[in-house]
């Protein structure tokens, strides 16, 4: 493979997923359940705490069993958390970044001709939310998030999620960006992208965050790590130069 510095004339562009690879989910499923004991006057949640969410969002049956909550309790919870977590992914207070992600986006959108996107399972209809809350939370970063840049599924919930970011990649190709990593938690949908990138071009990067799909799913040209760390992308030079970046061209 030669060097990424053959694309310089193009306009580079990293796609990151959003919940659960920019936004650490587990304080939208306390935001909610506390909004349960809240609406309800029950104490079910009172000495729930962030540490005890360690479970992916579609898993809290997982936590209700533990807590030895009744079945009959609990299909009252679950459909009242089906009900609310969509509408609570855009309220500010319930949204909390993972540590030094906005610092890599921000060296990103620093380079020339280098532009992040937005590669998300939301649903269309959340995306004048979708932008105000991230930018609330990436102003302070000196991050913005364009709505161009911000591909949705359009699809429908049902709709399996490594299709929608099968799309979102070619529609940030379509517009002639050269889409040369993508950064999610699930493994499966790094896979998908791994499948339709026949010559490599684009390096995966895994959130090893807290996921659903195995880590079987991953491939030798993906790359998995759980902090966001700056200093690992700086580097004497610029982005071109990057040893890590070097080889998806």
């Amino acid at each position: 493979m030669g060097s990424i510095i053959r694309y310089a004339n193009r306009n580079l562009l990293i796609a990151f997923d959003i919940d659960g690879t920019i936004l650490d989910m587990r304080f939208i499923i306390l935001h909610v359940l506390k909004e349960f004991d809240r609406d309800h006057g029950t104490a079910y949640f009172k000495d729930i705490h962030i540490s005890h969410i360690d479970f992916h969002e579609a898993h809290l049956k997982t936590l209700l069993e533990r807590l030895s909550i009744s079945y009959h309790d609990q299909r009252y919870i679950l459909n009242y958390y089906e009900n609310m977590f969509l509408s609570s992914l855009t309220i500010k207070h319930a949204n909390k970044p993972y540590r030094g992600v906005f610092d890599i986006i921000k060296w990103f959108q620093a380079q020339p001709r280098t532009y992040v996107g937005l590669n998300t399972g939301r649903p269309e209809s959340l995306r004048f939310k979708t932008l105000l809350s991230l930018n609330l939370l990436g102003r302070e970063y000196g991050v913005w998030f364009r709505n161009d840049l911000l591909f949705m599924n359009k699809e429908g919930l049902d709709t399996k999620i490594p299709l929608i970011k099968i799309k979102g990649i070619k529609y940030f190709q379509s517009f002639n960006y050269k889409v040369f990593a993508f950064v999610d938690n699930e493994p499966e949908n790094l896979k998908a992208i791994s499948d339709i990138d026949k010559d490599n071009e684009i390096l995966l990067l895994h959130a090893d965050t807290i996921f659903k799909s195995s880590k079987s799913h991953l491939k030798g040209n993906s790359i998995s790590g759980n902090d966001y760390e700056i200093s690992r992308l700086i580097r004497p030079g610029n982005l071109y130069e990057n040893e890590e970046f070097s080889r998806i061209a």
